[in-house]
């Protein structure tokens, strides 16, 4: 079986977040699978630095009011046989960021999502190869499923289409003059097409049109079909309920593995992490200027700061905390500037209780989390997460609420008995934030139970051979 991915982003060469991430693993999963994955990327500027070789065959196609030429560049993902087709045109691609720059979101972006989705129909005119499947990434490659849909009597063949929802958040909301630029069939704007509230939104699009549907766990597939979830699209999500499946995102355990990474001071073996984790503790709290202490319960935060992943619940009850309890915290992450600072003033106030770094560093991140104890992640909503992944692989005790991935990969301490692996607490509260961080403070003071948590976390698989089987099957039923 033929797969194409279609995506904006692919980790390591152009990402921002989960997305890439997935799109950078998955593949190389169902390739040991035996099927022939292969990923078409725009051309962004920062893929330039990629070695890629030109293909001989452009294509050009009707965007808004003219033809538009697109060339092809094939390079390889990472050190696997999965092979990247990169889409080069300059004036689409070639710009500082993926999807916005300093100015903001770049304004012709409907069109840059046009011209990777239509180019995805038209790249085996270039490259002799003809996808079974078109596997569409989020908003940006979402109207691929529309472009197939337009052309598919002609194909002569069976082939089927794949959306996967990775946050939903995330629309692509345009203007309907937007919408006429696609050169898509008239008849596929409306209340079962593209249309929004007046407006095209190209993910509702790609919902519409998509043969199955993924999200990236199981919970969050439940949770987007509701009022409190669905960002609007709730509907639409219920309409395709059947054809929707919710598959848990894996992690690259090579790329993760907390015995040989070299960003940290000392490895951490899973069967005996007791040294590998004092030594990293002591290495991090001496990197951040932190009282050095072993004996002090260290917690965690890596993560983008803005209000999906509740961090100012933090901001809010951590001046109590440090009143009260002994504890130490690290904050990485940037973001929404008020929690920025906020984080910021705490940590000029108590250094050496409260470090904050501002941005984000990959080997920092990799530190904290093998130097914490435990690991927060308050998000009000989480499609599937990945940091808690990584944080249970390093030994660090996740602190969680109870909502899409994390629900799925979290088995509480308070309900799971001998299988718990970290913390859930309900509702977006600060008060239960700090109710469900003064138990791990308790569960931190019984050493044995701590240890056998944190033991717990660092046996589980988060693979993506389970992952990869659950999409070949997606695959198959696309194409029936």
């Amino acid at each position: 079986m033929k797969i194409l991915f279609v995506s904006p982003e692919v980790s390591p060469i152009a990402r921002t977040g989960g997305l890439g991430d997935v799109v950078g693993s998955l593949p190389i999963a169902l390739k040991e699978l035996g099927l022939d994955v292969r990923i078409l990327c725009p051309l962004h500027r920062v893929c330039r630095e990629i070695p890629s070789d030109p293909l001989p065959k452009p294509v050009s196609f009707r965007l808004a009011q003219k033809y538009h030429s697109f060339a092809f560049r094939l390079a390889q993902l990472q050190d696997s046989e999965v092979p990247v087709y990169f889409l080069e045109n300059n004036s689409f691609f070639d710009r500082k960021g993926i999807y916005s720059d300093e100015g903001g979101d770049f304004q012709d972006n409907a069109l840059r999502a046009f011209a990777l989705s239509k180019a995805a129909i038209e790249l085996s005119k270039a490259v002799r190869w003809k996808p079974d499947v078109y596997h569409a990434h989020d908003w940006m490659a979402a109207p691929t499923c529309a472009y197939l849909n337009a052309v598919r009597r002609k194909l002569k063949r069976k082939v089927g289409s794949v959306l996967t929802v990775h946050n939903l958040e995330h629309q692509g909301c345009f203007h309907y003059d937007d919408f006429l630029d696609s050169h898509l069939p008239k008849k596929f704007w409306g209340m079962e097409g593209f249309e929004k509230a007046g407006q095209v939104n190209l993910l509702k699009g790609g919902i519409q049109h998509a043969d199955k549907l993924t999200t990236v766990s199981p919970t969050y597939a439940q949770e987007i079909k509701t009022i409190a979830h669905g960002h609007g699209l709730e509907e639409s999500l219920r309409y395709r309920a059947a054809d929707l499946v919710g598959i848990l995102n894996g992690i690259d355990e090579n790329a993760w593995d907390p015995s040989n990474d070299t960003s940290l001071a000392c490895g951490i073996s899973k069967t005996s992490p007791e040294k590998g984790k004092k030594l990293c503790k002591k290495a991090l709290q001496a990197e951040l200027s932190l009282l050095e202490n072993p004996n002090v319960p260290l917690f965690g935060v890596v993560s983008r700061l803005y209000e999906q992943k509740g961090l100012d619940l933090l901001l809010e009850i951590l001046p109590s905390l440090l009143k009260h309890g002994n504890s130490q915290f690290v904050v990485l992450g940037s973001g929404d500037a008020g929690q920025e600072d906020g984080f910021a003033e705490i940590a000029r106030l108590h250094p050496k209780r409260v470090a904050a770094r501002i941005g984000f560093d990959d080997g920092l991140a990799r530190r904290i989390f093998a130097g914490s104890d435990f690991f927060l992640m308050p998000s009000r909503f989480e499609p599937c997460g990945l940091a808690q992944q990584y944080a249970m692989r390093y030994g660090s005790i996740p602190i969680a609420r109870k909502t899409g991935g994390l629900a799925d990969t979290i088995s509480s301490v308070d309900l799971r008995g001998q299988k718990a692996n970290g913390f859930l607490f309900k509702n977006s509260k600060a008060s239960e934030l700090s109710e469900v961080i003064h138990k791990a403070l308790a569960l931190y003071e019984d050493g044995s139970r701590f240890a056998k948590i944190r033991e717990n976390g660092m046996n589980q698989t988060f693979s993506w051979a389970s992952a990869a089987q659950k999409y070949a099957e997606v695959y198959a039923w696309a194409l029936r």
